[in-house]
């Protein structure tokens, strides 16, 4: 997919859930020091041009034989992709956002994969850096776009 040669209409639409996305995962890694899987949906409102956005979330589940064990996020961006699937006619575009390990250079980043209803996909990865001592300076490299593959708008 050719991002440039989208409808304007799509790429407003994935640049906005993108865009606030990438900022909502940004504010929780500088005020909480993680963020948990969650989506942005942008729903169509009726005689507007302008959508409204939703954060839609998910919980944890947890082990109950291993009540200490780390949260499983990959699971957790699954069940965001059954839940959005079960609603995808109310949106235009979604974005998951997940905290991932890059594996080429063992670096921290936040990943975004932003769908159109149309079945346009397009994802973004921004790697960052951790402040040294707590109350430090985050350092957000730039997001780099990849490619992805339509699973949302597929789904439905």
């Amino acid at each position: 997919m050719n991002f440039e040669s989208l409808d304007e209409g799509v790429k407003d639409a994935l640049n906005k859930v993108l865009s606030t996305a990438l900022g909502v995962a940004r504010e929780q890694l500088e005020e909480q020091g993680v963020f948990l899987p969650f989506a942005i949906g942008l729903e169509p409102q009726d005689g507007s041009d302008e959508g409204e956005l939703r954060l839609i979330a998910v919980p944890p589940t947890d082990d109950p034989e291993d009540p200490d064990a780390d949260i499983d996020t990959e699971a957790m961006a699954a069940d965001l992709v059954q839940v959005l699937s079960q609603q995808g006619a109310h949106f235009e575009a979604i974005a998951i956002a997940s905290d991932v390990l890059l594996q080429e250079n063992d670096q921290d980043a936040i990943h975004v994969v932003a769908e159109h209803k149309a079945g346009a996909a397009l994802a973004i990865v921004q790697p960052y850096v951790m402040p040294a001592e707590p109350g430090g300076e985050w350092t957000f490299e730039d997001p780099a776009a990849e490619a992805a593959e339509a699973v949302w708008s597929n789904a439905r």
